[in-house]
């Protein structure tokens, strides 16, 4: 292969990978539940860059494995994306959805490679690669739970918050009480979508007098209490609600939202959940963590 010939090889390679983090990038924006899903984000990066791989698969590759890190290396802006969206709180995420890209571009060449000698083959390879993105799938929100609940352990500072009702409710008062503390704002797209989970663990939780559960909203951004009000009246059910001018958050070292916190009975901060996933079931992982911390006071 003449030096010309094997630049313009790498760079449709390229090509191929850069048309597929457009199309992931772009269905992830224009389909809000992509973006708010990470089955769905894995399943549309598989695709996306198996079909990169079938598609540059035509030519013949003694190094397909090679040819798939440089087909698949524009999905790293992807996985920049996620990490200034995110922050490094969730890195497993972003690292994952690499060696999606990877992986499923290294069998789309496989795939094609395959078709030329024997067409069987070929299919039952790509229905190899179905059957593992399925159970991939199958394990997303375990992934997800890990890389956005962090066990912590550091006492919680003295901080107060004012009650839907006007009234001040101060931490000292919840000692003895295992105290969850989810912060959000009505401009917070993914904490409006965290919210039906919130409300349905309040209710898990209601008749325990031993667990508080606060959605607290945040003075940032222009939020204002009346914002956050309206939001909450359009809403079929909504937990208890606090407003935190600047006080809690700052105490609590909150820096982004949607960001709940879990305080035990002793009075330390011993969770931080950071981001929202539907694939998750938030309402399973705040009822199970404050069991755990009942367990554990």
């Amino acid at each position: 292969m003449s030096e010309r010939a094997g630049r313009h090889r790498v760079l449709l390679d390229l090509s191929a990978g850069f048309v597929a983090i457009l199309a992931t990038v772009g269905i992830s924006v224009r389909a809000a539940f992509v973006g708010s899903d990470m089955r769905a984000l894995f399943a549309v990066t598989a695709v996306a860059f198996y079909l990169a791989g079938v598609a540059r698969g035509r030519e013949p590759s003694r190094s397909p494995w090679a040819r798939g890190l440089l087909v698949s290396c524009p999905g790293l802006l992807g996985t920049a994306a996620l990490i200034v969206n995110d922050g490094l709180h969730r890195l497993p995420i972003p690292i994952a959805v690499s060696l999606t890209a990877i992986a499923f571009t290294i069998a789309g060449l496989a795939t094609r490679g395959a078709w030329r000698s024997s067409p069987a083959r070929a299919v039952a390879a790509a229905a190899t690669c179905l059957l593992a993105l399925a159970l991939e799938i199958a394990q997303v929100h375990r992934l997800v739970v890990r890389a956005s609940l962090h066990p912590v352990d550091r006492p919680s500072p003295a901080f107060s918050l004012t009650s839907s009702g006007g009234a001040t409710w101060r931490s000292e008062e919840a000692r003895g009480k295992v105290v969850v503390l989810a912060f959000w704002a009505s401009w917070c797209l993914p904490c409006r979508w965290e919210m039906p989970g919130l409300a349905s663990a309040s209710a898990a939780v209601r008749g325990d007098s031993t667990v508080q559960v606060l959605a607290v909203d945040v003075a940032w951004g222009g939020e204002t209490p009346a914002r956050g009000r309206r939001l909450l009246s359009r809403m079929p059910s909504a937990p208890p609600v606090a407003f935190d001018h600047g006080n809690a958050a700052a105490a609590l070292h909150v820096h982004a939202l949607p960001t709940i916190v879990f305080i035990d009975g002793a009075g330390r901060v011993r969770f931080e959940h950071y981001g929202f996933d539907r694939s998750e079931r938030v309402d399973d992982v705040i009822v199970s963590t404050i069991r755990h911390l009942q367990r554990g006071s």
